[in-house]
């Protein structure tokens, strides 16, 4: 009988999906062998391309002999194509590619173990499908890699003839038992849960994309000012999604770059997502103009050129979400649901205390407005430090489910080299407590005159840089390393398990130092280390 790991949790508010997992398991704890282990739901994290990529792995097997078997459990009836096997949930667009499912965790598993210098593992792979039987028999998946309903009583047997059976060190076996323990201690090392507390926290804060979509107001517009990981990112996609099924004219608008870049990624392809300067090069072009960009001043003019212009062009949009709305001027966001249709909806989000550039807010007339502090990103003890130092102008509630540490926070003489030097002992503490290179954000706080954006390496890390450049499709290119690098202003809007704010340099804590820093510190899931000059430091006290 092969050992179980952890044993099975209470089922009460666990999904349908649960149980027929736990019939696989119960299957092959009483049909394996002693000396096999079994683990279940073990979670994984990965970057790709600059994003964060989480998930997690059924089951994963451990032969007597050390080798590892990761196995994916799909209930139901699954769809056949071409392009292979796909699973369709009611709660996505599209159905999901389980072989592509299946690499990606294989990938990161791989990677995973080389970091814990367990390379002389072979991991194999095995899909399990109790209720479907397996039609095609050309399915874009290895067909021995595949259990379906007709070889499903034979399991066991299957999981015992895809062993290998190499010899490997008498202590691979057990240091890799360790590993995959290591996830389920009553206190791991903080890294290993990276992938939990962030789907922890995308699950608690799902409330406003449940709810908010479901008020309706004769207006259609809808203002929606809530705090630093309130869920705000969740709300718009879930907006997005619903205009994609109903086959809705959808634009996403925001103010930075490099959010625009990072909801195109996750966001439905139907989504028109742009920033605000974007659309207003856009409509000069479709004017047959093409902006001189060394001009000064010419995005203001371009600014000018489509706000007179909107109220006489057609409607374009059924939904339009203008995200950033803090950094909105009123003519703006008025020009942009100006292209609303009849029956259209605008929902503006925003957070006064995010407004780093130096504009005032705006009310939108016959719009309903609600208000949200609860944070569910940031650990709890962040969210204590940021309420201490006062750098929200209302209270901000924590709501994470994890409790965390307080922020780090390392000061430096205002002399060259010093704050790199923080810098690295700080990446250096988080590789020792287990933070992978990509799990780290290195986050500055000003925008220009920085040493660490410089660097091409950092703590014996190549950093990955955005260039200022694009590609031909309009992607943004990055250095090849495996370190972020980025500033606060671009690094708005999304987040990272461990961040190091650095470059924290001021003389008093006026309001727009106050709004950069809750910025900045919002930034961080499970840890935030900040690095600030010796004036600062004592700026940040004395405020």
């Amino acid at each position: 009988m092969a050992t179980l790991h952890p044993s099975f949790p209470t089922a009460g508010l666990l999904g349908p999906g649960f149980y027929r997992e736990r019939d696989v398991l119960e299957l092959l704890e009483v049909g394996l062998p002693a000396g096999y282990d079994l683990f279940h739901n073990v979670d994984w994290s990965s970057t790709v391309e600059g994003r964060q990529q989480i998930g997690e792995i059924d089951i994963a097997v451990v032969s007597s002999l050390g080798h590892l078997l990761l196995i994916e459990v799909k209930s139901g009836a699954l769809e056949e194509g071409e392009s292979g096997l796909s699973k369709r949930y009611a709660k996505r667009d599209e159905a999901l590619d389980v072989g592509r499912q299946l690499r990606r965790q294989h990938g990161a598993i791989l990677s995973r173990l080389t970091d814990e210098g367990l390379r002389q593992v072979r991991v194999g792979t095995l899909l399990v499908l109790p209720d479907h039987r397996v039609a095609s028999s050309s399915v874009a998946h290895q067909s021995d890699r595949i259990v379906d309903a007709d070889g499903y009583p034979g399991l066991c047997q299957r999981v015992l003839e895809l062993m290998p059976h190499d010899p490997l060190p008498d202590d691979t076996r057990q240091r890799l038992v360790d590993f995959l323990s290591n996830r389920f201690k009553v206190l791991p090392d903080v890294s290993s849960r990276v992938g939990q507390i962030v789907r922890t926290s995308t699950a608690l804060s799902s409330g406003l994309a449940t709810w908010i979509p479901a008020v309706e107001h004769e207006s259609g517009l809808f203002v929606i000012e809530a705090t630093a990981g309130s869920g705000k990112t969740q709300l718009a996609l879930a907006l997005m999604r619903q205009a994609h099924v109903a086959q809705q004219r959808c634009a996403y608008v925001c103010f930075n770059r490099a959010l625009a870049d990072h909801m195109t990624l996750i966001a439905p392809y139907t989504a028109q997502i742009m920033t605000f300067h974007e659309a207003c090069v856009e409509h000069a072009r479709r004017g047959g103009i093409e902006p001189d960009f060394s001009q000064p001043g010419i995005y203001a003019e371009l600014a000018d050129q489509l706000t007179a212009a909107t109220p006489q062009m057609p409607p374009r949009w059924d939904l339009l979400i203008l995200d950033e709305a803090q950094h909105f001027e009123p003519e703006w966001a008025q020009s942009m649901t100006d292209l609303l249709k009849d029956g259209g909806r605008a929902y503006l989000l925003g957070d006064a205390q995010q407004r780093i550039y130096r504009r005032e807010g705006f009310e939108l007339e016959q719009a309903v407005r609600i208000r949200c502090m609860d944070n569910f990103r940031s650990p709890r003890k962040v969210v204590e430090a940021i309420n201490l130092l006062g750098l929200s102008e209302r209270p901000v509630v924590p709501r994470s489910a994890f409790l965390g540490q307080l922020p780090g926070f390392h000061d430096y003489r205002a002399t060259p080299g010093r704050a790199l030097a923080q810098v690295e002992a700080c990446v250096r503490e988080l590789r020792i407590a287990g933070f992978k290179p990509e799990q780290i954000a290195v986050l500055t706080y000003g925008r220009s005159s920085s040493e660490i954006l410089e660097r091409e390496t950092i703590a014996g890390l190549r950093t990955r840089r955005f260039t200022g450049r694009y590609d031909s499709a309009g992607n943004p290119l990055w250095t090849g390393g495996e370190l972020l690098v980025e500033t606060l202003y671009r690094f708005k809007g999304q987040s990272a398990p461990a961040v190091i704010l650095c470059e924290i340099d001021f003389e008093q804590v006026s309001e727009v130092e106050r709004r950069k820093l809750f910025v900045g510190m919002t930034r961080a899931q499970v840890r935030l280390e900040c690095v600030l000059s010796e004036r600062a430091a004592r700026g940040l006290l004395a405020g």
